[in-house]
């Protein structure tokens, strides 16, 4: 029943009242009256996740439809329905809290109603009817919230990772392009910020690399575990719940809509219901790429400080100015960037721990802020080493007479007289020079040693 702006629904705690022009239904609407956004963000703004969704639902339907639980009109309705918005802008009738209660209920329910209203629609009826398709009988049939979020959660971060691919691989290249442009620039390897021994940069900058390709296979190994889905379990793993002829072809089905032959059912359906450790994984291999971003942008930001009384051994290009009082000051901004962007990436991890270590008896519920800080981890590194490469590391100046230099100065000098005269006796010549190097040069010298 509609009136005005408002139509009703009922589900069995009783009537809601529900924009009439929504796509969206009751249970919809009931989430954001419990859950509002206030500003926050919806599953709607994770585009990887409502398409993961809508293609859970295309290959029940299908899969329904194959076993003759669903008559092949409703059944084309609801695939042409999920076709149809997958092609189109389709986040903006997903407005559910993204960190809704409820193990994932919400967002389930919100996918079901937003095809039930559209595949009424195509079949001649009208949005909150449900007389030809009905969110729960007909596009949730054989399903549970509790197998069809935990497969969409691990589809959309599948689907999210080559942007990341892309943007780590492009950060890769130009470090181990630099690796090659500066093979032999001189400079002074320090090991407890202390001078140590002559190196290059090009040594530097293909340990970036090299670092890089390490955490890149380390993401690409732990995303491709996730194509292990518990798509069939629905309640808590129970595979009684569902026929077996419906059971034996959902994830045929699935491997056909999203045309990727690597997604399989998990060995053990109950364990998948209680234990996302495999999400986590993800978002550890995250945390460590952070962690060596971080390393690396500090880096960078040391070896450019100055200009006159730091390292300056490399000048980062000036993309802004760095003070609002302060002439001509340039700060490393990208590197700062990319810090606290990583910075984030850390917490977010710690969030995603904290719903491994929550998780109670049969179901984990906190999928929401492990699936959507993965999400968002994913989305910051790509920001961040995108704009590394592209307005920082692409347009690194080594300032090679600096690093010349450095390199001839005392601790390289008596590193290699140990090769030819002992640590000992090279030793002996620093205590008698008591640490100080004017002393300890005019006693190489008379030792003819320099």
């Amino acid at each position: 029943m509609s009136s005005g702006d408002e139509r009703t629904e009922n589900d069995f705690l009783g009537p809601v009242k529900v924009p009439a022009g929504v796509l969206y239904g009751g249970q919809t609407q009931r989430a954001l009256n419990n859950f509002p956004l206030a500003g926050e963000r919806s599953i709607g703004h994770y585009p990887t996740l409502i398409q993961a969704l809508l293609q859970v639902k295309w290959a029940a339907a299908e899969a329904n439809q194959q076993a003759h639980f669903l008559d092949k009109r409703v059944a084309q309705a609801i695939i042409q329905s999920a076709d149809d918005l997958s092609e189109e802008n389709a986040c903006q009738h997903f407005p559910v809290h993204r960190l809704h209660g409820g193990g994932g209920t919400s967002a389930n329910m919100n996918a079901n109603e937003v095809l039930a209203n559209a595949s009424e629609e195509r079949l001649g009826g009208q949005r909150g009817e449900y007389r030809w398709v009905h969110p729960n009988d007909h596009v949730n049939l054989h399903q549970s919230s509790n197998d069809v979020y935990p497969t969409a959660c691990r589809m959309g971060v599948i689907s999210q990772w080559p942007h990341l691919s892309g943007a780590l691989e492009r950060l890769r290249q130009t470090f181990q392009d630099k690796a090659l442009q500066f093979c032999q620039a001189p400079r002074i390897a320090r090991t407890c910020l202390q001078d140590a021994v002559p190196v290059t940069f090009g040594d530097l900058f293909g340990s970036y690399e090299a670092l890089l390709d390490r955490s890149h296979g380390r993401i690409a190994q732990a995303v491709e575990v996730l194509h292990t889905i518990n798509l069939g379990g629905t309640i808590v793993g129970r595979a009684v719940d569902v026929p077996d002829s419906y059971r034996n072809r959902i994830v045929p089905a699935l491997q056909v809509v999203t045309r990727d032959i690597a997604y399989h059912e998990v060995r053990n359906l109950f364990d998948a219901a209680q234990n996302p450790d495999d999400l986590v994984a993800v978002s550890s291999a995250l945390e460590l790429l952070a962690k060596s971003m971080i390393k690396i942008a500090k880096d960078l930001r040391l070896l450019s400080s100055g200009p006159e009384t730091g390292l300056g051994e490399i000048r980062l290009p000036a993309v802004q100015p760095g003070s609002s009082i302060m002439p001509g000051k340039v700060n490393p901004v990208i590197p700062e960037f990319v810090i606290q962007s990583s910075f984030q990436v850390v917490g977010n991890h710690t969030a995603c721990s904290a719903a491994l270590d929550h998780g109670e008896l049969d179901l984990n519920v906190w999928e929401s802020v492990t699936v959507f800080n993965i999400l968002d981890s994913m989305q910051l590194l790509s920001n961040a080493t995108i704009m590394l490469a592209k307005l920082c590391v692409q347009e690194i100046v080594v300032v090679e007479e600096r690093g010349a230099r450095n390199t001839s100065t005392i601790i390289p000098r008596l590193t290699d007289l140990m090769k030819s005269q002992g640590y000992s006796a090279v030793s002996q010549v620093c205590q008698e020079a008591g640490g100080e190097n004017l002393k300890i040069q005019k006693l190489l010298e008379e030792k003819g040693w320099i």
